[in-house]
């Protein structure tokens, strides 16, 4: 099984250092840089060096607990969609790789994301994350998310979503793309208001999903950080239900 495993991993781009690392971290849960290169047999320095180069590919992250700092590896199923190789290999080592994973009771219930594989990695946890039949609710300045992914992976994510009969509500900032968003398409499953950029300016997005909100920040090429926690999900929908009860009220007009 080990050697198949790395066999694939390395097959789709990853050194064996940073397949050992990953595994390493996938075995351990959230520990320290010293408990994974341990585990992993490699030396401490190289040890963040490769975890820097594994967050980018969207395959780490990182938690901190009180002042100390924790990494640990993405769940399998982010594999997919950070490598984008060698789909039916990574199907067949998928069993393994879960049966290697550390699942604790106590998870981290904060994740921190950077980059354009980080916000790949965001946004296939939104997709996953939400229950199929589900509703996504949005806050965002579209334009700033076109800037960050390509307009392929988008409109797949769109198509996924409608797949897994996922609605979507957004409070989105007026723009070309957003007033194309605002078309009615009852096939795309979404409802969007329009709020004028003068009068409410941000470059980010917060998406409230499942269990989790995602803060994401589109300016310095991307960061986030996703929240798990029943309580504030519910207490970011009753914020969210406040302002479009309010907008839908008020029929606030584009660009008004």
């Amino acid at each position: 099984m080990a050697n198949n495993i790395n066999n694939i991993l390395k097959s789709i781009g990853l050194s064996e250092e940073q397949v050992g690392v990953y595994l390493a971290g996938l075995e351990l849960g959230p520990s320290s840089i010293l408990k994974i290169a341990k585990k992993a047999g490699t030396k401490r320095p190289t040890t963040y060096k490769i975890i820097d180069q594994l967050i980018e590919k969207g395959l780490f992250f990182q938690i901190f607990k009180g002042k100390k700092r924790f990494f640990s590896a993405e769940e399998p199923d982010i594999l997919f969609t950070s490598l984008k190789q060698k789909e039916n290999q990574l199907k067949q080592i998928m069993p393994d790789l879960k049966s290697l994973q550390n699942i604790n009771p106590n998870k981290p219930q904060v994740k921190y994301y950077e980059g354009v594989n980080g916000a790949i990695a965001v946004y296939e946890d939104i997709l996953y994350s939400t229950p199929k039949g589900g509703e996504l609710l949005i806050h965002t300045a579209i334009a700033g998310l076109y800037q960050i992914l390509p307009k392929d992976y988008v409109k797949g994510f769109i198509r996924r979503r409608i797949q897994r009969k996922i609605s979507a509500r957004g409070i989105v900032m007026d723009s070309k793309e957003g007033r194309e968003w605002q078309k009615h398409d009852p096939y795309e499953m979404r409802q969007i208001i329009l709020i004028p950029e003068e009068k409410y300016s941000f470059f980010g997005d917060t998406e409230i999903y499942g269990d989790k909100v995602a803060l994401i920040s589109y300016k310095e090429n991307f960061m986030a950080v996703v929240i798990e926690s029943k309580e504030i999900a519910n207490m970011q929908r009753f914020i969210f239900e406040l302002a479009w009860k309010n907008l839908s009220s008020s029929q606030l007009p584009a660009g008004a």
